[in-house]
Order: structure tokens, then sequence, then C-alpha cells
């Protein structure tokens, strides 16, 4: 008995129910990644390029359409099917865990490469080996869209930062500008410039490299080319977030630290502008004079009729009932938890207690954190010791986890100059009958010990919820047994607070403790306790 696919050269072309029904599949497939991977980019403006990769990926697989190859069809469905069957499930039963821990880039990546697996293979059931071949890098090129691992982000920031900080450092002794390095800051004269996250050279370097490998594919490159496009890409990024931060160092040198404000959005599009630029620009040249070689004439799409089989059409179906059921019945399991528990009092902590002096936060900060609310203040204990706390507080929805999981003591007070001692044990203080879990972290700057209290609160929890599903994000469990404990209770993120507080010369945390514990005693307000 022959097989459905055999003759697929000569099945009259697919209806155009067919057609919709495989596009909806497909749509399904791709928005259960995607959705994974919004978050990330919408809040990260490293990231912000993700949302325009879909669109690239579409126009490359167009163009790789018009010169198709005759398509050989597999002799069997049965392979592809099994293939299909794991990187589907997973998507439909990852999107739970998802909602419950949105900082966790796991599903994130192994969802993006399930849609691509899935596409491949549909493209291999449509059109076989040279099919396969033929589209592969339009749909992978996808990838280059997905974050990457927090610990490998987090290391390759840090180095460049540093990298970037020391080499400017240099050229300002050169140039004879009085200069000190500090961590990530280089401190002036006139104040203190940071080289931060988007002077580091990431944002630039990632795009970078999506025009590289787009360029590389739109223009049919070699593998020998293409390489070169992309390590080009790299070089002129860092060559270029180097002048970038050796240029404000020496404007802030000249005309004081207020005027980096001025310059620094300017100067990091002018530095993106110089690596997409320079890709472009060199792509152009060696498309325009290279010699042309002679390749196979396409065959005409005329002749090569689009035909879905029908088992094909029946999978498809099968496709869009298990997305459908994932995502409808994730959002009503989470929504019938989220239902008002019992014993949940509204409370918020409010500023200009006596004793306290306010402390500007950057506008840059607040976008950074993407925080609606928030303030900062300093004030002394009855020991005579200063403090500085910060309280912002978020909305629901996922963008406060993952900024944090981004911004914590142990990056942030890096980037400064302050020197991690060690992690001491975790604590509770209770202030006005609310429990505040913290982290307390022991750092040095310059030599002057500083304890550092860092809590963040989940919002809309009952304190047994609080307790049992461990409320602090950055004190969860994060092993696959703490996250699943996260979906079975119907917990996910429902806004978020941040208490943080700094104390210098004290290394004694039981007092410093009791000294917060008062100063939230007097700024905590609660409203709806039962």
């Amino acid at each position: 008995m022959s097989h459905p696919l055999e003759g697929h050269d000569k099945l009259p072309p697919t209806t155009p129910q067919a057609l919709w029904i495989s596009a909806a599949a497909l749509s399904a497939i791709w928005w259960m990644s995607i959705r994974m991977l919004w978050s990330d980019w919408d809040i990260d403006p490293q990231y912000s390029y993700g949302f325009l990769v879909p669109i690239l990926c579409v126009a490359l697989f167009m163009q790789r359409w018009r010169d198709r190859p005759p398509p050989v069809p597999p002799r069997s469905l049965k392979t592809n099917a099994w293939l299909a069957l794991p990187p589907l499930l997973f998507l439909a039963v990852i999107q739970p865990f998802f909602e419950a821990n949105p900082e966790w880039r796991v599903p994130g990546m192994l969802g993006a490469v399930s849609a691509v697996w899935l596409t491949l293979l549909l493209v291999h059931t449509l059109g076989g080996r040279p099919w396969l071949g033929h589209f592969l890098f339009p749909i992978a090129f996808f990838l280059i869209a997905v974050p990457w691992p927090r610990n490998a982000e987090e290391d390759i920031m840090s180095l460049l930062m540093e990298k970037n900080a020391i080499a400017t450092l240099e050229v300002l002794h050169w140039c004879g500008y009085e200069a000190v390095r500090r961590g990530h800051l280089i401190a002036l004269p006139t104040g203190m410039v940071g080289v931060e996250e988007a002077c580091s050279g990431v944002r630039s370097l990632q795009s970078g490299i999506m025009a590289a490998l787009f360029l590389g594919e739109m223009f049919r490159f070699t593998s020998f080319v293409r390489t070169g496009l992309v390590l080009t890409a790299v070089v002129v990024a860092v060559l270029g977030n180097f002048l970038r931060a050796t240029s404000l160092s020496i404007i802030a040198s000249h005309e004081g630290v207020a005027a980096v404000e001025k310059w620094h959005d300017t100067a990091g599009y002018a530095i993106l502008a110089l690596t997409l630029g320079s890709i472009w620009s060199l792509s152009w040249l060696y498309q325009k004079f290279r010699r042309p070689r002679q390749c196979p004439l396409p065959v005409p799409p005329s002749s090569l009729p689009l035909s879905i089989p029908a088992p094909l059409r029946t999978a498809c179906v099968v496709v869009i009932a298990i997305g459908t059921t994932s995502l409808a019945g994730t959002e009503v399991w989470y929504r019938s938890h989220e239902k008002s528990p019992a014993g949940v009092s509204t409370w918020t902590l409010a500023s200009g207690t006596p004793g306290t002096k306010p402390v500007a936060i950057p506008d840059r900060t607040r976008r950074i954190l993407f925080f609606p609310e928030g303030f900062s203040e300093r004030f002394l204990d009855p020991a005579g010791h200063n403090w500085q706390l910060f309280y912002f507080r978020w909305p629901a929805g996922r963008t406060a986890i993952q900024a944090l999981s981004i911004h914590d003591p142990r990056t942030c007070l890096a980037s400064i100059g302050m020197t991690l001692e060690s992690q001491l044990p975790s604590i509770s203080i209770e202030a006005g009958g609310i429990h505040l879990p913290f982290q307390v972290f022991r750092f040095a700057d310059r030599g002057r010990p500083v304890l550092v209290f860092h809590s963040i609160i989940a919002e809309g929890l009952s304190a047994s919820d609080a307790i049992q599903a461990g409320q602090n994000p950055t004190m969860a469990n994060y092993t696959i047994t703490g996250r699943w404990d996260m979906v079975r209770r119907g917990i996910r993120n429902r806004g978020q607070r941040l208490i943080e507080a700094a104390v210098w010369d004290t290394a004694d945390v039981t007092s410093a403790a009791a000294s917060l514990q008062d100063f939230l005693d007097k700024s905590l307000s609660i409203s709806g306790r039962p």
C-alpha cells in the first residue's frame, strides 16, 4: 500500500481551509513560545530587539521560499509524529510552571527550541530533506532572540564592565585626567561616572550579532564571510562602548557629572548606529564587488503546488486543541486560586518619617526597575549609625520579579565599588503584625563594614501562604519541587514590594535588625486588617 505522501507533486493544491488550520496550529506553537520571552523583550533594553526577530524570520523564510527546491516528502509520517510529541507536550505542560515562575528563563529557552524543532518537522513533512536544509537558517534564526542564561549573562556583563572601566581609566590617565576606578565606577574630581550594563556593550553586541547573521543570510554569503561579519560586530560593539565610556568620562571631567545624563542616551544610540552601520556597509560592499557565482536556476514556484496531507491536517487540529487547553487551563487554574484570602491586610511604607531625609532616585534607575511608586530615605539610628532605605512597589505582572532578579544587592553594590564579604543567615522582622523576611549581606565600603537587609514581598498572600510558599522570590525554593509547589498552590505574581536597607559602620546584625524594626514600626501603615 502506498503512503499518503507518495506522488506529492501530483496532488492538487491545498485548500484554503487546510492552510488556515495549519497556520493556526503554527501560530499556537509560536505564541506558547513567544509569551515566555515577551517580558524579557519588554523590560530589558538589551533584549528589546527580540520584537523584531520574528518579523525578520518571516522575511528570510519568504526570501528562501522563492527559490525552494522540489519537495521530496518522507515516506512515513510516523517518525515525525513521534519526534513532534515531546516538544509539543513540553510547550503545553510548561505554561503553568512559567506562570508561577516568570523569572525562570529555562522555560523560555526550551520553549524557543521546541517551537523551532516543531516548525522544522513541519517543513520536513512537506518537503523532506531538501526543504529542511533550505529553510533551516530562517527558522533557527529565531534563537538569536532568546535571552542568555542569567549566570552567563551576568558573568559576561561583569567582565565587559570591568575591562571597559580599566581601559577607560588608562586612557584618562594618558590624557592627563585625574581618575580612580572603584569597581565599575570611575571616580573623577567632579563626581562618579558609572560603567553600567548599557555601557558594557551587551546591547550593541547582541544587536550587532543579530544584524551580522541576518545580512549574511540575506545576501547568501559563505560561512567564512558570515563568520567574519559576526567577529566584526563583536569588535565594533566592544570598541564603540569603550569610546562611549571614555567620552562620557571626559565630558564629566569638564562639565560635571550632571552633563553625563544629557549625553548618555545619545552616545548609546550613536554606538548602536555605528555597530549596525558598519555591518551593513561591509555586507553591501562585499555583495557589490564579489564575483558572481554560478547557481542553478530555481524551480518556478508555480510548478511546486503546496499540498498538505490529511494526516498532517489532523495533527494540526490536535495541536490547536492542546495549545488552547494549555493556555485556557492555566488561566482558569490560577484565577480560581486568586480569590482574596482571609487574613490579608493592605500595607505600605510611608515616606517622611520624622528624622529622615529624602534621597533622589535617578530617572534612569526608575526606567531600569520599572516601578510605579517608591522612595529612598536616609536616617540615623539611636546608636548614631547611618542608614539608607529603599522602598519600591510594583503592580501585578512579571516586570518586578524579572527586574529584581537582575538588580539585587550583589550586583548593584558591587558595581559601585563595594565588596561582598559574606551572606549571613536570613532573618524575619515583624512590623505592625506583618512578617517581613530579609536576606542579610555584609559588604565592605572602602574599609567600612556595611550590613544590607534585602526583602521582596509578594502581594495578595495570607501569612500562612507567605511562609509556606516562600514569598520572598530571592529566598524561594528554586528546585523543581519548589517550583511545582507554587503551581500546585496556584500562586503566581500579583505584585511585589522591595524593602532594602543598608547601615554603615556596624557588623552587629541583632542590634541593626532591632533598629530597622523600630523604623518600620513607625513608617508602616496598615489598612484592611480583619
